[in-house]
C-alpha cells in the first residue's frame, strides 16, 4: 500500500504527463540516454542525466518497458480472455513494487522540492508543538531554501559542476542565509508580528501558514529548481546579465531592509520614509522581485521551451504576490498600518504620490 507521500510523489511526477511532447534527452534531462531510447515517456521528464551506478546498473527489465511504454505498438489488450504480458500490466506491477518512486524521487527537481516540504513541515511541528511562538517561522520558512540548495549542490552534487547551476545555487544560499537571519533577529526582538496573530491562534491556521509557506517555496524557485536538474550550461550573455539584476535587487531588499530597521529603533511610532522608502512604498518587495527575475534570467536558456512558461511563473507569481499585498488585498498590512499611521497627515501624502514597488524614474531623473 501507497503512503500518503508517495501518492504526492507520484502525483507531481504524473503531471509531466502533460508535456508528452518533450523528449527528456534533447532538455539534458537525460531520461532517455542511459536506456537507448529516444521516446521516453514524459512522465520520467524530470529524471537526472547522472544517477548512482547502483540505479543504472540496477534497472529491470521491468523498468526498461516502462520507459518504452509510450513507443510500444501494442496499446489494445487482448480480447477473448487471452494472456498477455501488456505493458500495462508491467507499470502496475512496478508503480506498487516501488520501481517508478525510486525513479521518480532521484529526480533533481522532485528532491529540492522535497527539502523543502521536510524543513517546512518541521516548522508546522514546531508551531502545533509550541502555540503562538514565532521566532521559527522565517528561519526554517525563508531558511529552507538555502537547506534545500546546499543539499542539491553540495551533497547531491547531481550537475554541480556546472558553472550556471553554481551560480544559481550560491545565490540562492546566499539570499535566503541573509534574509533569514536578519528575519529572525528582528523576531527576536520584536517577539511577535501582529499580522500572524489570528493565522497562527488555531491548529487550522497553522497548518494553513505552512502549506502556504511550502508552495511559496516550490512556486518563487520554480526558475532554479527546474535549472539544476538541467545538464545543459545555456548562455554565458544571459548568466552574467541575470547575476547583476540579482545583484541589484539583493542590495535593494538588504538596505531596505537595514533602512526601515535603523529608523524604527530611532523613530518609534514613525512610517518610514528615508532612504529606498522615500522613493518606494515597499523597496524591499520590489528587491526581492529582482533577485528571482536575475535567477530565471540565469537558468531560462538551459530549459527547453515547454519548461520556459513553467519557470518564468517564479517572478510573475511574486510580482502579483506582492502588489496584492502592498495594495492590502491579500494580507492585512495595509490595514495595520493605516490604524497606526493614519492620523499623520504626511503618511496620506506618502501614500497617494510614492509608488508602491518600483520607484518613478522619469521623476526621479527630473529631480
Amino acid at each position: 500500500m501507497l503512503m500518503p507521500w508517495e501518492i504526492v510523489v507520484l502525483s507531481v511526477a504524473g503531471v509531466s504527463s502533460s508535456l508528452s511532447s518533450v523528449h527528456a534527452d534533447t532538455m539534458g534531462f537525460g531520461a532517455s540516454s542511459f536506456h537507448n531510447h529516444r521516446g521516453a515517456p514524459a512522465s520520467f521528464l524530470f529524471l537526472p542525466k547522472s544517477t548512482s551506478r547502483s540505479y543504472r546498473s540496477g534497472i529491470t527489465r521491468q523498468q526498461q518497458q516502462i520507459i518504452t511504454l509510450k513507443n510500444n505498438p501494442s496499446w489494445n489488450i487482448p480480447r477473448g480472455g487471452q494472456q498477455s504480458t501488456h505493458p500495462l500490466r508491467t507499470y502496475s506491477t512496478a508503480l506498487f513494487d516501488g520501481s517508478i518512486l525510486s525513479a521518480a524521487t532521484s529526480s533533481p527537481f522532485l528532491q529540492y522540492n522535497i527539502v523543502i516540504f521536510l524543513v517546512n513541515l518541521l516548522g508546522m511541528m514546531f508551531s502545533l508543538i509550541f502555540p503562538g511562538m514565532q521566532y521559527h517561522l522565517d528561519l526554517l520558512g525563508t531558511g529552507s531554501f538555502a537547506i534545500a540548495s546546499s543539499y542539491m549542490l553540495l551533497l547531491n552534487g547531481i550537475n554541480s559542476s556546472l558553472l550556471r547551476v553554481q551560480l544559481s545555487s550560491w545565490a540562492v544560499i546566499l539570499w535566503s542565509t541573509k534574509l533569514a537571519a536578519f528575519l529572525f533577529y528582528r523576531a527576536l526582538k520584536v517577539k511577535e508580528d501582529a499580522r500572524l496573530e489570528s493565522t497562527l491562534s488555531t491548529k487550522s491556521g497553522v497548518v494553513f501558514f505552512w502549506l502556504i509557506s511550502f508552495f511559496w517555496g516550490g512556486i518563487s524557485s520554480l526558475s532554479h529548481s527546474l535549472g539544476i536538474a538541467s545538464s545543459l550550461e545555456g548562455d554565458n550573455i544571459s548568466l552574467y546579465s541575470g547575476a547583476i539584476i540579482y545583484t541589484v535587487g539583493l542590495l535593494m531588499e538588504s538596505m531596505a531592509d537595514y533602512q526601515k530597521w535603523t529608523w524604527k529603533l530611532s523613530n518609534p511610532g514613525k512610517f518610514c520614509r528615508t532612504g529606498l522608502w522615500a522613493v518606494s512604498q515597499h523597496p524591499n518587495f520590489a528587491g526581492n522581485i529582482l533577485i528571482w527575475t536575475g535567477i530565471a534570467i540565469m537558468n531560462v536558456p538551459s530549459l527547453s521551451w515547454q519548461l520556459v512558461p513553467i519557470a518564468c511563473l517564479s517572478p510573475l507569481i511574486l510580482w502579483n504576490f506582492f502588489l496584492g499585498q502592498a495594495q492590502g488585498s491579500i494580507t492585512s498590512g495595509v490595514e495595520l498600518a493605516t490604524k497606526k499611521y493614519g492620523d499623520d497627515p504626511g503618511y496620506s501624502d506618502y501614500i497617494e504620490t510614492v509608488p508602491l514597488l518600483f520607484p518613478d524614474l522619469n521623476r526621479l531623473l527630473v529631480k
